[in-house]
Formats: structure tokens, C-alpha cells, sequence
């Protein structure tokens, strides 16, 4: 069989939720035949590094024999109704024995308190998802939703029929979570969180990037191939240098041109700039002429157009749509988004309106019009102002993200301080 039929029958990495795995039946492949062990109970993880990593099956057996423990090494497949695992003869299937060292994830972390930084008692641990890939199993997400308590209580169609599908924005990233005590069992300890509560909102989701990061090269890169556009684009943004150039480098050329047509001018100069010269010039020959130049001018460093780094991935809505319907559009869209904190009030010929901060946004009523919650004095740029003219506007006011105008007060774009801070350091 060649090389490259060996990565096609490869399995596509998969998100699971340990809810959707806990009784699944474990068989083991014998040969042309699979015998039911038992049942999956709990999942043992061990804290390697930034997100744990199963390590042990724990199978719960009829007749009141004790669990058995299977090393996660020997699954072959894994799904939402079954496991199917290859014990080699030379193998012996151990009796799992709960020591203080182990950590247990449905016994020891679910329904837990999850505390902030300044102790206050943030949400419950419902659910945890998890992530496989190329043998793996990582911790990468914990779900502290209606969604994930419906689903803790077997109730996850309800959850599907009332909310849709799981939404990324909606899940605590692991990284914001302290190691493990090691004095966790089911009745004491509580998952401690490495920010305060007032800082949870501000969490963006695109978070893959750490998760990649955490993986083998040829593990990242399944994992990347499977996210639409604009969630790899993001993620390609937010992961270190040495990331960024190994998934270029095995990227299809025409694959990472279609990720910089969602991103703006500065993001795309972030990654060309740490790329070989050679590399990056043939980047840019395919770019839009007018990208190319916006480009172009951000990696010689001359004087930049503070148009050029406006970015058209934003919230605008009209004044008449309600607080309801501009809260399940950013649940929906949120990680197409450069600007994430506020909505942008327009009329129908693009005059700007108002702004409102996301914040004010979650704390409004859902059925009250967006216009009665709306600041109408909003701080501007034009496309006349220089780097310097922001600069100091962001010093001012404090905000995360400016909207530039033109003459009629119709929004072009909107400039986002972090993007201003990368082209002015």
C-alpha cells in the first residue's frame, strides 16, 4: 500500500464529549471478530503539559467483577456507541484500583464548582470535550452550559432542539484552568480557573491555536485540514511563529491564499513576515492587487494608510433589530469576527448610528430594540487620520476597537487596536 493511500485511511480527528462516551460498549477485535469487555465508566487523564491526556479506559464488567483498566494506546476506533480496542496476546488486561495520584474525569471533575482567581464560584462543570487525533485524546474544552447540564442529564436532544449545535464561543478553554490539586475525588476539590470572572466574557475563541501547539506536526496538520476557512484562518493568526511556519509549510498554496482573503491586510503581513523571502514573494504575487499593496507597505515598514489595516469583519446591525437576535448572531458567527466586543448600529445606506459594548449587550433584555441601548456619541476615525491621530484616540477613550468613517458618516471598516499596535511597534 503506498504513502499516500496509508493517509487516506487515516480516521479524521474528532471533538466527543465524555457525556456521549460514558457507557458505550468496549469490544475487543479478535481477529475477524469483536467481544463485548464491558462498558465505558470513566476515562483516566493524566497533566502533561497544557491540556491532559487520557491515558486509561476504565471498563465497568457485569456480574459485579471489578473495572478493568485499558491504556488508551490500544483503541483502534472510537465513537458515540461503541470502542473497539486490540489487547496484543502478550497483554494483560489489569484490575483498575483507585489510587490519591489518579484522576478520574466523569468521577472527579464533572459537577464540580469551577472557582476564579478571586474565589468566587463561576459556573459547574457539566461536561468536558475532548479531542481525537492520531491516537490521542486530549482535554480540550469544559462546558458549563444549559447545553452541557441537558446533556449531563441525558437530556442533549432537548439541548440540540432548543440551542442547535455545540457553539465553540460558548466552551471554557482548558488553558484557563489551574493544574489539578492532587487531593481531587468525587467529594472534595473544586476546578480552579487561572482568570477572574470578569474576565471570562473577554475570552476569544480561538483557542485551537494552543490546542495545535500541543500536538505533533503531523497530528496539527489533520486537525487544521478539518476547520472551515475562517475558524483556520483565525487559528493561524493566534498560534506562535514556529506553528504559523509549519502549517504553511504544509500547506497547498492555494489553500493558505484562500485563508488570507479573510484576513485583513496586517494579519496576512504578520504571517509573510515570518516567513523565507522567497516563500513570501510568491505569497504575495497571488494576493488582490490592492491587498498586495496594503501589504506591501505594512512589510517595507513606509508610512501606513490607517485605511489599510481597517478590517469589514464586524457586527452591523440596524437600530430596529432586537437585543435577542444580535446575541444569537454573534453565538453563531462569533470566530468570523476581528472586532468581538461591540455592535455596530447602522442605517440602511451604512450611516453609523451607534455603538453598543457586547457587555451592555448580555445584560439587556432580549426583546428590547437596539437603539433604546445604544451610545450615539461615537468616538470616529477617518480615513484621513494618520497612525498617530489613533494612536492617541485609543490612549483617550480606552477602547479594544475604533470605527473609521467617510464624509457622509457611512462606516467603511473598523480598525482594531491590536492590529494598530502590531503595525506601529
Amino acid at each position: 500500500m503506498t504513502e499516500k493511500a496509508n493517509e487516506t485511511n487515516k480516521p479524521e480527528p474528532q471533538f466527543f464529549f465524555i457525556t456521549e462516551l460514558i457507557r458505550d460498549k468496549v469490544l475487543e477485535r479478535k481477529g475477524t471478530k469483536e467481544e463485548e469487555i464491558g462498558r465505558l465508566i470513566d476515562l483516566e487523564i493524566r497533566q502533561n503539559g497544557g491540556y491532559p491526556e487520557v491515558v486509561n479506559l476504565i471498563v465497568g464488567r457485569s456480574f459485579g467483577r471489578p473495572p478493568l483498566e485499558i491504556p488508551f494506546g490500544l483503541v483502534k476506533s472510537i465513537d458515540a456507541r461503541r470502542t473497539v480496542v486490540e489487547v496484543p496476546p502478550d497483554v494483560k488486561l489489569k484490575e483498575f484500583v483507585l489510587e490519591p495520584a489518579r484522576t478520574l474525569i466523569k468521577d472527579m471533575i464533572l459537577d464540580k464548582k469551577i472557582i476564579d482567581t478571586d474565589g468566587y464560584e463561576v459556573e459547574v462543570v457539566y461536561d468536558i470535550r475532548l479531542l481525537h487525533a492520531e491516537g490521542r485524546m486530549l482535554v480540550v474544552h469544559v462546558d458549563v452550559t444549559k447545553a452541557g447540564m441537558l446533556r449531563r442529564l441525558h437530556f442533549g436532544w432537548l439541548g440540540r432542539l432548543l440551542w442547535g449545535g455545540v457553539k465553540e464561543a460558548d466552551l471554557l478553554p482548558w488553558r484557563y484552568v489551574q493544574p489539578l490539586p492532587s487531593d481531587l475525588d468525587r467529594f472534595k476539590g473544586n476546578v480552579k480557573l487561572t482568570i477572574s470572572r470578569e474576565k471570562i466574557a473577554d475570552i476569544h475563541p480561538a483557542d485551537l491555536a494552543d490546542i495545535l501547539e500541543e500536538l505533533s506536526g503531523e497530528e496539527r496538520m489533520a486537525v487544521f485540514n478539518t476547520l472551515d476557512t475562517e475558524t483556520a484562518a483565525d487559528t493561524l493568526e493566534e498560534a506562535e511563529p514556529r506553528v504559523q511556519r509549519e502549517l504553511v509549510a504544509s500547506m497547498r498554496r492555494d489553500r493558505l491564499v484562500e485563508l488570507f482573503q479573510t484576513m485583513t491586510p496586517t494579519q496576512i503581513a504578520d504571517i509573510l513576515e515570518i516567513l523565507p523571502r522567497i516563500d513570501a514573494q510568491v505569497l504575495k504575487k497571488a494576493l488582490p492587487a490592492e491587498t498586495a499593496v496594503k501589504v506591501n507597505e505594512l512589510l517595507d515598514e513606509q508610512d501606513v494608510d490607517l485605511e489599510s489595516i481597517v478590517t469589514h469583519r464586524f457586527l452591523a446591525l440596524p437600530e430596529t433589530a432586537l437585543v435577542g437576535e444580535a446575541l444569537d448572531r454573534f453565538r453563531d458567527r462569533t470566530t468570523r469576527f476581528d472586532v468581538i466586543m461591540y455592535v455596530y448600529i447602522t442605517a440602511e445606506d451604512g450611516t453609523l448610528k451607534g455603538v453598543i459594548d457586547i457587555r451592555e449587550l448580555i445584560q439587556a433584555e432580549e426583546n428590547v430594540p437596539l437603539r433604546d441601548i445604544m451610545t450615539e456619541q461615537v468616538v470616529t476615525l477617518s480615513p484621513e487620520d494618520t497612525l498617530a491621530d489613533a494612536a492617541t484616540e485609543f490612549t483617550d477613550h480606552g477602547f479594544r476597537a475604533l470605527p473609521m468613517i467617510d464624509e457622509n458618516h457611512k462606516l467603511i471598516g473598523v480598525v482594531p487596536y491590536k492590529d494598530l499596535l502590531a503595525v506601529m511597534k
